[in-house]
């Protein structure tokens, strides 16, 4: 599971670095994308940790369903937000840019989870689903 959180942190720092370039148009610090990285890791494990006692015990003929409506629009939300903490350092990416990177971003994150230790199992986790 560390190594999990591990590589999740540095995904999504590097997908950072990726938004940095694109708004900015040259090289982005490595720390700032390793800050914009760490933030969007918290970000994460805060929301996940409400929808862990938010879902409950969760079916498992439901889960592939539910982990879809559920992380989908969250993460939807959480790369938004990212978006516009990064425009606040600099602000000359479109809005066709911005939507390209939050859909990149969701799919880092679906990406992620695929090789977590659920879905390495071949398991959606939602919730208290005992995974």
């Amino acid at each position: 599971m560390v190594v999990y959180a591990i590589v999740k942190y540095l995904l999504y720092s590097l997908w950072c670095y990726v938004g940095l370039r694109m708004l900015a148009a040259r090289p982005s610090p490595i720390g700032s994308s390793l800050r914009f990285g760490a933030l969007r890791w918290m970000i994460g494990l805060v929301l996940g940790t409400i929808v862990f006692f938010a879902a409950g015990s969760v079916h498992r003929s439901s889960l592939a369903v539910l982990y879809f409506a559920i992380y989908t629009p969250l993460r939807i939300f959480e790369w938004t937000v990212m978006t516009w903490l990064m425009l606040k350092e600099r602000s000359n990416m479109s809005r066709r840019a911005q939507l390209g990177w939050v859909l990149g971003g969701i799919v880092v994150s679906f990406a992620t989870d695929a090789v977590s230790p659920d879905g390495l199992a071949g398991r959606f986790c939602v919730g208290r689903c005992l995974c």
